[in-house]
């Protein structure tokens, strides 16, 4: 078995070593201009050396790079007699992306556009603001303001009013302002005593914001459903982890608070936000029970998940760090690079480390292929975004980043994948927080409005 072990280890390695050239173009251009005159064993290297180097173009948003990556990657392809059709399908996609852009580009710098606010209506619980010309969803941003006597959603959006808009009310919100807020940018704010929970989709040139509203009031409301329509995709199935359970505390932090109780608690408000956007939500546990690693992700396979989400709290190793220690950080797998990963991964495997046992190393290697490696990449990026936007509106966080690591409760997921340390349970500050209903909800939504953001960009 420790043979097997070390041979997985030098495979791995190889795997993901990348070239030291001084930009991406000059490292995929080097591979590439050695694939003529390769043999196969060469070319097979050079085939994974330029899958690295693709990943970190992914990495550093550089579409110009991932396009001589993804034609070398073919150009590899071709020779190795492998398939190639979904590297043909992402260039295809990359080059009319790219097209899209530049035409926008252009049409914008030439005419300046600012979408002119129309008309406004309201329908029991739902707002809808047409404007002259299409929205763009870039252009919408959502934030909350809330006390304990008040709350507020707050709308910011790139328009202007061409005229001066009239008092208007929905079901369950006592009071909505409009105002031009800045030159370039309306501002809608949705005003209650009791909390709001509102959503809003995008319909051409219409934004429709509805509002949940109690069981009590819905009953007496009669809907026409063609005034709402959602565009996030309902289809799609979430599997949600929350980590360690039962026998397995994780990690102790200050106060002797448990990572497995602070975990559960995310979770399930993440849930309620998944499934309020749409998307059917199920759960590895809902309760303090243990679960071993490798079942996490059974589970997962069967549900036939579109991804799997694993919430964790991170520790400082010692004691002299737990004040410095701290941040909220997105892992996918990977072998581990940084002492930190190895720290993190560690920690989060030691609960079955039997489990390292029961994959063998096919099963392993075929997990770490390109699609998976680089939509658990998206995936990670995403939902480590969708964080830091909802959690920096009231408070300062640390970005720990999106990092690589061997977490085996993501190896036998045969879909996206991510790793998400939601913060330092042993930093007196962060520990305090997570187990803060208000932060624990700010979080929650962050990786819900993550997980939208990946599907719209991944159709």
């Amino acid at each position: 078995m420790e043979k097997i072990v070390k041979n997985l280890l030098i495979i791995l390695i190889l795997f993901f070593v990348g070239a030291n050239a001084t930009t991406l173009d000059d490292s995929i251009n080097k591979d590439i201009s050695l694939i003529s005159s390769a043999n196969k064993d060469k070319t097979v290297k050079i085939f994974h050396d330029i899958k690295n180097l693709y990943i970190k173009a992914i990495m550093d948003d550089d579409k110009n790079a991932q396009i001589l990556a993804i034609r070398g990657l073919i150009k590899c392809s071709k020779i190795l007699h492998l398939k190639y059709n979904y590297y043909e399908y992402e260039l295809s996609s990359l080059l009319k992306e790219g097209d899209k852009n530049r035409q926008i580009k252009k049409t914008y710098s030439v005419k300046n556009i600012i979408p002119k606010l129309k008309a406004m209506s309201a329908y029991n619980d739902r707002l809808i603001i047409t404007f002259d010309r299409a929205i763009d969803k870039k252009d919408i941003s959502f934030f909350e303001l809330n006390s304990k006597s008040r709350y507020r959603d707050i709308f910011d959006i790139k328009a202007k009013l061409s005229f001066k808009p009239k008092k208007i009310f929905i079901k369950n919100i006592e009071e909505i302002r409009i105002s031009q807020f800045a030159k370039n940018s309306i501002r809608i704010v949705l005003q209650n005593k009791k909390p709001i929970n509102s959503i809003f989709s995008i319909e051409k040139n219409k934004i429709i914001i509805k509002v949940d509203i109690p069981h009590e009031v819905k009953k007496n409301i009669n809907y026409k459903k063609t005034y709402f329509t959602s565009k996030i995709t309902t289809d799609k199935i979430i599997i949600i982890d929350p980590g360690h359970g039962g026998k397995d505390t994780g990690a102790i932090g200050y106060k002797r608070l448990r990572e497995k109780n602070a975990v559960l608690k995310i979770a399930l408000k993440l849930g309620k936000y998944l499934r309020r956007y749409g998307y059917k939500v199920y759960y590895t546990r809902k309760s303090d029970r243990f679960i071993k690693l490798r079942n996490r992700t059974h589970f997962a396979n069967l549900k036939k998940a579109d991804i799997f989400i694993s919430i964790h709290a991170n520790a400082a190793p010692k004691r002299s760090q737990y004040l410095s220690a701290k941040g909220v950080e997105t892992y996918f797998l990977s072998p581990a690079r940084s002492t930190r990963a190895k720290r993190v991964s560690a920690k989060e495997n030691s609960a079955d480390i039997s489990s390292m046992d029961y994959y063998s190393k096919q099963v392993f290697l075929n997990f770490l292929n390109r699609e998976k490696i680089v939509a658990s990449n998206k995936l990670a990026i995403d939902i480590q975004r969708g964080i830091l936007k909802n959690v920096k509106k009231r408070y300062r966080v640390v970005d720990g980043g999106v990092r690589k690591a061997p977490f085996w409760v993501l190896v036998g997921a045969q879909m996206p994948a991510v790793l998400i340390e939601t913060g330092y349970i042993t930093n007196p500050t962060e520990a305090k927080r997570l187990f803060n209903p208000y932060y624990e909800d700010l979080l929650a939504k962050g990786i819900a409005n993550g997980v939208v953001s990946y599907f719209e960009k991944n159709r």
